[in-house]
């Protein structure tokens, strides 16, 4: 394999790290450094992954720092406009009445956006809520999210009590209800592969090696670290013979996939690129397990298999994440950096329906936000904004989350359903499971 093939794609500068972070990301490269000392010389992607942001103490995900919103790295829909947490709310009325009420879980709230609007929403629905659960490991994110939530909840003298609500640091004993996902599968950790005389053999991730030509030892290991002492990283492609954790199930996805693409008459080129969640369908399944009735519902960025593996994706779709710049450096600055790979909708669905859930919908973002309403959600909150600057901020917030090149088509919507005949109306617009 030509290693310039995979060579980051570099366009503007990005931000440069305060000495703090800087620090916080050296010692994570060390972390990892070590595994790979300690596995040969090579790991897989996916242990990469894991560690660069879920690292106790040091991960993105896991050091407390801010993700989200302008201050962060990237804006998800909820920052975006209330309207989306709005609109989804009142969809899951019906069925949490369908229900007979029932319990609502977040996974991974961010900032806590969603559910202030949606708590609002269920309130003024009269949406029989029992309780609204957070799943939120990171004791930063918990207390701003608590902060948030305290300012929005009604006073306790209200008609009303307020909804109750509960942070969790793992998942609840099963109940009936609601569960969803904002952009949370795109974060698990994947694999990839590459590509190599029609074979896919896996991508992972080994120390950076002097250029070719070096002959000093202390050239080669110069080669290991950049100025500081941070340890330097880069791909390293093997075939899957068995010889590393994983290779045997990394084989049966690529196998099972490959074949599928083959009926299709869709073959793969050499040097294509591509990614998979291996910890997906024990994740749903763990999910599937809390839910004795109600919906899963899925928000992320992604598509069909058949439309996501295809040979002009030459690159796959990961991605790294600093300060609002998309970049393709996978390895620039570990737990600084975000990295999310796009979702393959179909091992989603194939995930549920294994854990004995039904495929209920699947849609485009845009689709399901137009299905339930939010063009006469905008209109109404045009009208109430107090000035010209509110109604411009709600209209740009909305084209947003709608219009194809931004999020409306980008991000899919998926229902995974048991027990529960009534689903969000949203889905009525739009029906797109026969691509899956």
């Amino acid at each position: 394999m030509n290693r310039d093939d995979l060579r980051s794609q570099s366009g503007p500068a990005l931000p440069v790290p305060d000495a703090a972070e800087r620090d916080r990301s050296q010692r994570l490269s060390t972390l990892i450094a070590r595994s790979i000392d300690a596995a040969g010389g090579w790991i897989s992607f996916a242990e990469y992954m894991q560690q660069a942001l879920y690292a106790p103490g040091l991960g993105y995900y896991a050091a407390g720092s801010a993700q989200f919103g302008e201050g962060g790295d990237f804006v998800t829909a909820p920052e975006l406009s209330p309207l989306f947490a709005a609109t989804v709310a009142a969809g899951l009325d019906p069925v949490l009445r369908a229900l007979g009420g029932g319990r609502v879980l977040e996974l991974g709230p961010g900032s806590g956006r969603f559910a202030s609007a949606a708590l609002a929403e269920f309130t003024a629905q009269g949406t029989p809520v029992e309780e609204y659960l957070l799943l939120e490991p990171g004791a930063a994110l918990v207390a701003r999210q608590q902060a948030l939530l305290r300012e929005g909840a009604p006073p306790a003298t209200a008609p009303d009590a307020p909804i109750p609500r509960r942070w969790l640091d793992a998942l609840p004993e099963p109940f009936e209800g609601v569960v969803i996902a904002n952009e949370i599968v795109d974060a698990l950790p994947c694999e990839r592969f590459v590509m190599q005389q029609g074979v896919p053999w896996r991508l992972g991730v080994g120390h950076r090696r002097a250029s070719v030509g070096a002959a000093a030892a202390d050239d080669a290991a110069a080669a290991r670290v950049d100025g500081a002492g941070t340890p330097l990283f880069e791909w390293r492609a093997r075939p899957p013979d068995g010889a590393c954790p994983g290779d045997a199930a990394f084989a049966a996805v690529m196998r099972q996939r490959l074949q599928a693409l083959a009926a299709a008459g869709v073959a793969l080129p050499d040097g294509c690129c591509g990614e998979f969640h291996p910890a997906l369908g024990d994740w749903v399944a763990s999910l599937a397990r809390c839910l004795r009735r109600g919906v899963l519902l899925f928000f992320d960025y992604g598509l069909p298999r058949a439309q996501l593996l295809r040979p002009e994706r030459l690159h796959g779709t990961l991605r790294g994440f600093f300060r609002h710049r998309a970049h393709d450096d996978h390895f620039l600055w570990p737990g600084l950096s975000d990295l999310t790979a796009w979702v393959d909708f179909t091992a989603l669905a194939e995930a549920g329906e294994a854990a004995g859930l039904e495929v209920a919908g699947f849609t485009t973002q845009a689709g399901f936000l137009l299905g339930g309403g939010i063009e006469a959600r905008l209109a109404a909150a045009q009208d109430a904004a107090p000035d010209a600057a509110a109604r411009a901020a709600l209209a740009h917030g909305a084209r947003r989350l709608l219009l194809p090149g931004e999020m409306g088509e980008a991000v899919k919507v998926m229902a995974l359903a048991r027990g529960c005949e009534v689903l969000p109306t949203a889905f009525a617009l739009q029906d797109l499971r026969r691509a899956l």
